[in-house]
C-alpha cells in the first residue's frame, strides 16, 4: 500500500509539472494545490482551499493502462486541470446559490468547463467523463444553464449517464468534492493528511494570476468561450452600479449634512444637569439632505432611456427618503420640480426638452437652488460636454450604458475623477 501510494503520488506530481509545461497559465494554480492521496475519493476531487485529493488505485490502474508515460501523464494532467477549474470557476459558492442537489450540480459543472480541449490533455479511456455534445446540448454555456436542463428531466439523464459512463452508480463515480458543491466529504476529513487553509483573498489573487497569464498566452480565438468569457470577468470585475450609486450618494449627503451641523450654546444640551455648573452646547444645524438631480431630456434620449432615468429617480426616493430638486435640460434648464414623495412622480407625464444636449446649464441651475444641495446628480447618456472644473457642490455622473461591448463618452479625467462616474446598465 505505501509503495502505491508513493508511486502515485510520483506519478502526479510528473503529471503536474507535465500541465504546468503545456498549460503555463494554469501554474499558479496548480502549484498552489496541496496533494493527498485517499481511497475514499471515487477518482479525484478538490475542496474549497486547493486541496486535491486523488484515488491511488485509479491512479495504478491508469498507468497498466497506459502504453507508456507519454500516454500516461496526459490523462493524469486532464485530471488535474479539470479540477482547479472547478475551483478557478467558483462552482462550489455558485452551487449553494443556486441551492443545488450535489449530483445534479457536479454534472453541471462538468458540462461547464469539458467544453475545453487543451493541447497536450486528453480525457482516459477508462474516464470518459460528461460532455454535453452527449447531451445534445451546446458547448459554451454556463453551468446554471446545464443545471435547468439536468434538473428538468434528471431521472432520464441519469440513466444516459449511467450508459455513457458505464457504472451503476455516477452519483459515487462523480463526486468530486465541495470544492464543487460546497458540501464535505469523508475524504476531506482524514485527520491524518493536514489541509491547508486558504482564504478568499488568496484565491482571488490566484484565480487573477491565471487570468492575467490566460490573457497574456492568448491569441485570437484562442479560448473556449467559457474561458474567454471568465477572463474577462475576473480582469474585468462587473460591479452592482446601483450599490455604487447609493453608497457615492450617501457618501455625499453625509458629508453635505456634516458641514451644516456643530455644536452650538443656542441650546444647552439635554444632559446639561449631568453637567452643571458647567455649560455645555448642543448638535444644532439643518440635518435634512439635499439632492439635486439634472435629467438629460435631449433628442439623444429615447423613450425607454428617459423612463429608466425616471426609474432611477423614483429609486432615490424609496432609499434614501429625502426630498429630491429634479432639473430637465437639453441645451438650458427647464423649471425644476420638488419631489417628496414616490407619488410625486405622477407629474412626470411630460418632461420638457428633445433639443441639443448641454446639461451645464442644468448643473449651473442646481449649482444656484438655495438653500444648496448637498450633491448633484447627472443622469445623461454621455453625449454633453462637461464642466471644466469641479464645483463646490460634489457633482456624481451616471453614464447610461446601452451596449456593454461600447465605450461610453465620460467626463475628461482631469478635473474628474473615476468616483466622480457611475456607469449604469440599461
Amino acid at each position: 500500500m505505501a509503495r502505491s501510494f508513493s508511486e502515485s503520488e510520483e506519478l502526479l506530481r510528473f503529471a503536474r509539472a507535465y500541465c504546468a509545461e503545456h498549460l503555463p497559465w494554469f501554474a499558479p494554480a496548480l502549484f498552489q494545490c496541496r496533494l493527498h492521496l485517499s481511497e475514499r475519493v471515487p477518482v479525484a476531487g478538490i475542496d474549497r482551499h486547493l486541496n486535491i485529493y486523488f484515488n491511488p488505485s485509479v491512479v495504478q490502474r491508469l498507468q497498466r493502462t497506459a502504453a507508456s508515460r507519454d500516454e500516461l501523464l496526459p490523462w493524469l494532467g486532464f485530471l488535474w486541470v479539470h479540477e482547479i477549474s472547478h475551483l478557478l470557476r467558483e462552482h462550489a459558492g455558485r452551487g449553494e446559490q443556486l441551492k443545488a442537489a450535489p449530483l445534479i450540480w457536479n454534472v453541471a459543472a462538468d458540462l461547464e468547463i469539458n467544453d475545453s480541449q487543451w493541447p497536450g490533455l486528453a480525457p482516459a479511456p477508462s474516464l470518459p467523463g460528461v460532455f454535453p455534445q452527449a447531451f445534445g446540448w451546446p458547448t459554451g454555456q454556463l453551468a446554471e444553464w446545464y443545471h435547468q436542463q439536468l434538473d428538468r428531466h434528471w431521472a432520464r439523464h441519469l440513466i444516459m449517464l449511467q450508459q455513457t459512463l458505464a457504472s451503476a452508480r455516477p452519483d459515487e463515480w462523480l463526486d468530486e468534492g465541495s470544492g464543487i458543491h460546497g458540501q464535505l466529504r469523508p475524504w476531506e476529513m482524514d485527520e491524518n493528511s493536514p489541509r491547508q487553509q486558504l482564504d478568499h483573498l488568496s484565491l482571488t489573487v490566484i484565480r487573477r494570476q491565471v487570468a492575467r497569464e490566460m490573457q497574456r498566452h492568448a491569441q485570437a480565438g484562442a479560448w473556449p468561450a467559457g474561458w474567454d468569457r471568465w477572463i474577462k470577468e475576473m480582469l474585468q470585475p462587473r460591479v452592482d452600479w446601483r450599490h455604487l450609486l447609493r453608497h457615492r450618494l450617501s457618501v455625499a449627503l453625509q458629508q453635505g449634512r456634516g458641514r451644516r451641523v456643530d455644536y452650538s450654546f443656542q441650546r444647552l444640551s439635554r444632559r446639561q444637569t449631568v453637567y452643571h455648573p458647567i455649560l455645555s452646547p448642543s448638535l444644532g444645524g439643518d440635518q435634512s439632505a439635499r439632492l439635486a438631480v439634472v435629467l438629460d431630456t435631449s433628442g439623444s434620449i429615447n423613450p425607454p432611456l428617459l423612463a429608466k432615468s425616471v426609474g432611477e429617480v423614483l429609486g432615490l426616493l424609496r432609499s434614501f427618503q429625502v426630498p429630491v430638486t429634479l432639473i430637465p435640460c437639453d441645451t438650458v434648464a427647464y423649471e425644476r420640480l420638488t419631489l417628496r414623495t414616490t407619488a410625486d412622480l405622477r407629474r412626470l407625464t411630460v418632461l420638457p426638452g428633445g433639443g441639443g444636449t448641454d446639461l451645464q446649464s442644468g448643473i449651473e441651475a442646481a449649482l444656484e437652488l438655495r438653500p444648496a444641495p448637498d450633491t448633484i446628480l447627472v443622469l445623461t447618456d454621455g453625449y454633453t460636454p462637461y464642466p471644466t472644473r469641479p464645483a463646490a457642490v460634489p457633482i456624481i455622473f451616471g453614464i447610461f450604458q446601452p451596449d456593454p461591448g461600447q465605450p461610453i463618452p465620460r467626463p475628461p479625467n482631469p478635473p474628474w475623477g473615476e468616483d466622480a462616474v457611475v456607469v449604469i446598465e440599461v
